[in-house]
């Protein structure tokens, strides 16, 4: 039967064939009782796209971002080599690829699949939490830092809820640039050091920010050296950066916003210099080290790039979003309010996997992305879809078409509801 491929144009299809392709599901042809499951739905890695999956609580979204990840380990060695897969995990639900989905067994079969776990996977949690986990025997690879000197002095503006042009915004940023202009690697401490002898800020200020920064210390995450970048990026495999942890904290998701932000500059400077790298390669046949492109999954992404207001995260995203293409940078973001998520990535979104939705402002969100390729309304094609967990409408931009698919059962055990 011949598989359907997303995410290709017609000159991709003639140069690459079926190459480079993950399986995810099979298309769904008919409405209602008479839906049936029929040809193979395979999606394009080999160039960067920038991947939305959206629905409801419950619809399947991470589900489906856990088969992706899953396919991205099981291409042929040649092709996985130059891929490597980070999933920013807020609920703490991907550290169970590592184990098989023996509960879906008899469904797997009817799809002529196999329970199998992900062996290629790396679990870093932040190393304040590393002995706690250690204590309660739950498994991880390694604890990961980030930092502290890469921090911008907005980056930090931003999470405290303050404004570059308040008394408070003002000192921090006097005590970044200073501390930056040193030219050392410094650490939260030295930032506290900077506030407490900065005389031009009054005791009160200096007493607030010297709490937060403490605070932020607690954190467990920023340190005077980081987790070099090269760590996160594995060849062929998976990284799961859990930030769940911080759930649990009163300033949970400025914790979150703040790492992923430092994490996404620092990934696409890595990737900027790589593809720098390769370009000299190409030129002199000079053979040099080579970093893997990247696909980056980022759950709850409108927590990250919201529609309204700025996080720490907002402007790192945003600059994968419009400019990692180029380097080398794919996207999977997952929404289940796509209504609250910045609307550059709803536009730059070249590929969208909706699960039933039925918010409004959710469907108006896709409405606003609907190219003229579509034949119906958005909420036709999402009403038709068969009541059935893992459904899903898929928009290609690249070969500007509609299809709807079932996601195929995860091979590894889905910890996530």
């Amino acid at each position: 039967m011949q598989k359907i491929i997303v995410g290709r144009d017609k000159n991709d299809l003639k140069e690459f064939g079926e190459r480079g392709t993950i399986f995810i599901g099979r298309h769904i042809v008919g409405e209602g009782e008479e839906a049936h499951l029929t040809n193979p739905i395979h999606i394009d890695v080999i160039r960067p796209h920038i991947l939305l999956v959206c629905g409801k609580r419950g619809s399947g979204k991470s589900y489906t971002a856990g088969v992706i990840a899953e396919e991205m380990c099981l291409l042929p060695e040649e092709i996985r080599k130059n891929l490597s897969v980070i999933m920013v995990d807020t609920m703490g639900i991907y550290w169970s690829m590592k184990k098989p989905n023996e509960k879906e067994k008899e469904i797997l079969q009817e799809w002529n699949l196999k329970p199998k776990n992900i062996e290629n996977i790396n679990f870093f949690i932040p190393k304040a939490y590393a002995k706690e986990y250690q204590n309660a025997g739950i498994d991880f690879d390694y604890p990961f830092t980030l930092p502290c000197s890469e921090l911008t002095a907005m980056d930090w503006i931003i999470t405290f809820g303050f404004s570059p042009v308040d008394e408070h915004g003002i000192v921090i940023e006097r005590v970044i640039n200073k501390l930056k202009d040193s030219g050392i690697n410094y650490s939260i401490q030295d930032i506290i050091e900077e506030i407490k002898q900065d005389k031009k800020a009054n005791q009160k200020v200096k007493d607030l920010l010297t709490g937060m920064f403490n605070v932020a210390e607690e954190w467990g995450v920023f340190e005077r050296e980081g987790t070099p970048i090269e760590e996160f990026l594995k060849p062929g495999g998976i990284s799961v950066i859990d930030i769940s942890h911080y759930l649990r904290s009163s300033s949970g998701w400025s914790v979150r916003t703040i790492i992923i932000g430092l994490l996404a500059r620092r990934l696409f400077q890595a990737r900027l210099m790589a593809r720098k790298s390769e370009e000299v390669e190409t030129i002199t046949g000079e053979e040099r080290k080579k970093l893997p492109m990247l696909w980056l999954v980022i759950d709850e992404a409108h927590q990250f790039i919201p529609t309204k207001g700025l996080t720490a995260a907002s402007q790192p995203i945003l600059t994968l979003i419009k400019e990692g293409r180029e380097p080398g940078v794919s996207l999977v973001l997952i929404t289940q309010i796509p209504n609250k998520l910045h609307p550059d990535a709803l536009s730059q979104s070249d590929i969208v996997i909706a699960h039933r939705l039925t918010a409004e402002a959710d469907i108006k969100a896709l409405r606003s992305i609907m190219q003229t390729y579509m034949h119906e309304d958005i909420l036709t094609y999402i009403n038709n879809l068969p009541r059935k967990k893992g459904t899903a409408i898929i928009l290609d931009d690249n070969s500007e078409k509609v299809y709807t698919v079932q996601i195929r059962p995860r091979l590894t055990w889905h910890a996530g509801g």
